[in-house]
């Protein structure tokens, strides 16, 4: 008899673990607006960008489905506008004082957060994230105040790679068959320099605020 209730108490187990989404895959949209910020008296922010996102997260779950860790790739157009206080080498020109550079840059981005999301609620969940996302520089253009660049590309005034804190907040609606529509505010404050100027000495950090907008699988 004992065997038999410990038997049974472990296919119990086994049934509710296996019962359990281990992953869920989301695709994304993302309208958003960026800028730039500098630490330097001889630059200065001078207006954001709006731009736009897509791609692919995964949420993997960590033995329930209140927590998990996040990540996938989306493509995001982001950038901001800089004025220059001294006369800057860029890009094999030199621009004058007081110089004003349009930054549009497309990054690839590889997010890794940790979800929290609280049980459902009439179909709703609401979570909150936390956690780190990478951005690789696949494109960068700029336009300057001087008219000596317009829109045009730049190779070597952008790092290749970039890093900063991810912080978010929002919604899914269970549509039923393990759909559900997902939005919310996802906030990323860069740590790292993303220009590369010799010119001056600053560090110029990208700030993202976006709309986050997902169809569950």
């Amino acid at each position: 008899m004992k065997k038999l209730i410990l038997v049974l108490a472990l296919l119990s187990v086994i049934t509710v673990t296996y019962s359990q989404k281990r992953f869920n895959l989301t695709f994304l949209a993302s309208p958003q607006v960026s800028w730039l910020k500098s630490d330097s008296k001889e630059s200065e922010g001078s207006g954001g960008l709006l731009g736009f996102g897509y791609g692919v997260e995964g949420d993997f779950f960590l033995a329930s489905e209140n927590y998990a860790l996040t990540t996938g790739m989306t493509v995001s157009t982001v950038g901001g506008s800089i004025i220059y206080r001294s006369s800057i080498p860029f890009s094999g020109k030199i621009l004058p004082i007081g110089t004003k550079v349009d930054y549009y840059i497309t990054n690839l981005e590889f997010p890794l957060a940790l979800k929290m999301r609280t049980k459902d609620f009439n179909r709703f969940r609401y979570f909150a994230q936390f956690g780190l996302t990478n951005w690789l520089s696949i494109k960068s253009r700029a336009t300057t105040s001087d008219r000596s660049f317009i829109k045009e590309r730049i190779r070597d005034e952008i790092r290749f790679y970039n890093i900063g804190l991810n912080v978010g907040a929002g919604l899914e609606y269970d549509l039923g068959h393990s759909n559900a529509i997902t939005g919310g505010l996802v906030y990323s404050n860069g740590f790292t320099d993303v220009t590369t100027n010799a010119g001056i000495n600053d560090a110029t950090t990208l700030k993202v605020l976006r709309i986050r907008l997902g169809f569950v699988f």
